[in-house]
């Protein structure tokens, strides 16, 4: 079965989305991954893309999916939490949501299963829509000579970059 996986909101902190599958893509739970940021093992959304979805059970992580090959990167699941900082760089599902979070997620993955025989492998495609633009996309302008702040030490007092996370 091919999966549907909408991107709509590639935003600071959080990437929200709508997993669509089923055999006409009737069926959908919401999405929640960690920004992008690169690739990044465990803090970084995957790039977006066309991955293998295969079974994958853990004591952790009981009847669940994982990604593969993802480029970098290993242990992508599609999995149950509420937040981004449940995910490590996988892809949580709920049946609700709200920005930075979603619910029902245990459910989610039991809609997910119902649909999917465990003993197929399926294909998930990953990417932008409902107006999404994603960050590697976005051109920003040049900024004109004038307005260029040099020498900053905003941040943690030091002169150095302030700590993310």
């Amino acid at each position: 079965m091919n999966l549907l996986l909408v991107r709509y909101c590639y935003g600071p902190d959080h990437v929200a989305g709508l997993l669509k599958f089923g055999d006409e893509l009737q069926h959908s739970v919401w999405t929640l991954e960690c920004p992008y940021l690169n690739n990044q093992p465990f803090i970084s959304s995957i790039p977006d893309g066309q991955y293998g979805l295969i079974k994958f059970d853990s004591k952790q992580h009981p009847g669940c999916w994982v990604l593969t090959p993802v480029p970098n990167r290993t242990g992508i699941l599609i999995h149950v939490g509420n937040e981004v900082e449940h995910t490590q760089g996988c892809i949580l599902i709920g049946q609700t949501q709200k920005p930075g979070w979603v619910g029902n997620s245990r459910d989610a993955l039991r809609q997910l299963n119902y649909y999917l025989d465990r003993a197929e492998q399926h294909t998930i495609q990953i990417g932008p829509g409902l107006g999404a633009i994603p960050p590697d996309a976005v051109q920003l302008p040049d900024a004109p000579p004038d307005s260029v702040q040099g020498g900053s030490h905003e941040g943690n007092g030091d002169g150095g970059v302030p700590p993310t996370g």
